[in-house]
């Protein structure tokens, strides 16, 4: 057993060696100070909520995804979706949003700044301790799209200046507007 632990230990010197010896000329890579580390954990500061807006009046028979809809049935459909739009993403995969829920939320909590407290204490006696992977409501930001794509395209709006309104392609919006006839009924 001793060998072995030798044999071991050699081992671990070779590849810190050979790791110094890649890294030789090269700087140190920087490293970011917690104070930036901690401000890219915030969550992002939304001052509109045009989704959550739109969920709850125009877009109201557009269905949501099922732990949206389970979150909505405890604090309300607008609530539910501004969640969504004030959490930030996660990884490489943009439809990814967690979201931690605290068994004890504070006062000064972003939960709260988003949702209200009456809202924010329902949804910790709900889901308290729990981490949400929110999904990005897909179907409501289509339908949202396709509203507002069809209201410009009313008022003489051409594809380009939808396009750039929407921030989409042209494609997009002449997509958009090919579904309107699919839109218009789910619309109030």
């Amino acid at each position: 057993m001793g060998v072995e632990e030798d044999l071991k230990h050699e081992l671990a010197n070779m590849r810190k060696l050979l790791d110094q010896a890649r890294r030789a000329g090269r700087s140190a890579p920087s490293r970011s100070s917690p104070a930036v580390v901690a401000q890219q954990l915030r969550l992002p500061n939304v001052v509109r909520f045009p989704l959550a807006q739109f969920a709850a009046g125009r877009g109201r028979k557009v269905p949501l995804p099922e732990l949206v809809q389970e979150i909505a049935e405890v604090v309300g459909r607008e609530n539910a979706v501004k969640l969504v739009e004030g959490t930030r993403q996660r990884g490489a995969r943009r439809w990814r949003r967690h979201l931690y829920i605290p068994s004890d939320i504070p006062e000064n909590h972003r939960i709260v700044s988003l949702i209200g407290w009456d809202a924010a204490q329902a949804l910790s006696f709900s889901h308290a301790n729990s981490v949400l992977e929110l999904p990005s409501c897909h179907g409501l930001r289509k339908a949202y799209l396709a509203d507002v794509a069809i209201r410009l395209a009313g008022q003489g709006a051409d594809q380009a200046e939808i396009a750039s309104e929407l921030g989409v392609e042209r494609k997009t919006v002449a997509n958009l507007l090919d579904l309107a006839d699919y839109w218009a009924p789910r619309l109030v």
